[in-house]
């Protein structure tokens, strides 16, 4: 039996993945580490810690077979005015997080990087073998985590599978963290609050419910573990803000206000990204349409806050 390891297994895809490998891979023992157990998930064996704190990230990665790296404490937006804290609290305990690894054992890590970030200003299709030029604090360190993982690969003979995930959205993300448009708009939408837009409307995005990424990245489980590769993952049906919102008044049959404030530094302008390796390794997979997505993740939205005035 396959030993999978999830680090930051209260991280909104990592607690995706988990609910998904929990119901449908019966040949996978799971360990989740974090500094809370995820609601519902009282079953599976559960190793309290931080991430930062060698001694509980030993004991957890001990015996296991692949990692699952789903950790961060910054986004693109907090860390731009202030590099260096993407260095200290990002970077510094990666390269810890690798010697640890590599001590254990692990065969393999597979990370959760940002393909909204990595690939930098680029106006074409992006896939893994297009030119990485990060402008971003945020997407310099992943690209530099990336890079580790390949020298760990050398090194200690590790293997790795880092994906660049797009704009991810679904049921039961963070908003308060400042990521996701979807699911912020859809909050304001449900509490009859304005949209807020950075720009002007402009900015093109791919984005992918958080179920189908959960899915994709069960391909590190099946595949030949002494594999090493890297996947863009997408929906590859990039839309703008505007376009997106009209299709959001046009899935809800409502119409709501929308406020435009001025753009951000931080913000990509135009990211595309093609997911065709992974669709390929992968084999068959239906992605969820953004139309049903919209629809799901505002029905759950509403049933989440029933003590609040909402739409009807």
């Amino acid at each position: 039996m396959l030993k999978v390891l999830i680090l930051g297994s209260n991280s909104f895809i990592g607690k995706h993945l988990i609910k998904h490998l929990s119901e449908e891979r019966k040949d996978v023992l799971l360990t989740l580490f974090g500094k809370n157990l995820p609601d519902d998930l009282e079953k599976l064996r559960f190793i309290q810690g931080d991430f930062r704190d060698a001694e509980s990230l030993k004991k957890a990665l001990e015996g296991q077979d692949i990692v699952y790296h789903f950790i961060s404490s910054t986004i693109p937006a907090n860390s731009w005015d202030l590099p260096l804290i993407e260095v200290e609290r990002n970077l510094l305990p990666f390269l810890k997080f690798i010697e640890l690894s590599a001590q254990s054992g692990i065969r393999k890590v597979c990370f959760a990087s940002s393909g909204g970030t990595v690939y930098g200003l680029q106006q074409d299709l992006l896939t893994e073998e297009s030119l990485t030029e990060p402008f971003s604090p945020y997407g310099i360190i992943k690209r530099a985590c990336e890079s580790f993982l390949q020298y760990a690969r050398q090194r200690y003979q590790m293997n790795y599978d880092i994906y660049r995930v797009s704009n991810v959205y679904g049921e039961g993300q963070d908003v308060g963290k400042g990521l996701g448009f979807i699911n912020t708009a859809l909050e304001k939408i449900v509490n009859n609050q304005p949209v807020l837009i950075y720009g002007d409307g402009e900015n093109i995005r791919d984005y992918i419910d958080v179920r189908d990424v959960a899915k994709l990245l069960t391909l590190s489980i099946t595949k030949n573990i002494t594999d090493s590769d890297i996947y863009n993952i997408s929906s590859n049906n990039p839309v703008s803000l505007n376009k997106l919102i009209e299709l959001m008044k046009n899935v809800l049959d409502l119409d709501f206000e929308v406020k435009y404030e001025p753009t951000r530094a931080s913000d990509n302008r135009k990211v595309l990204l093609n997911n065709s390796r992974v669709l390929h390794d992968f084999g068959q997979i239906d992605l969820t349409s953004l139309e049903d997505g919209i629809k799901k993740t505002y029905n759950y939205l509403k049933s989440q806050q029933p003590d609040v005035e909402k739409r009807p």
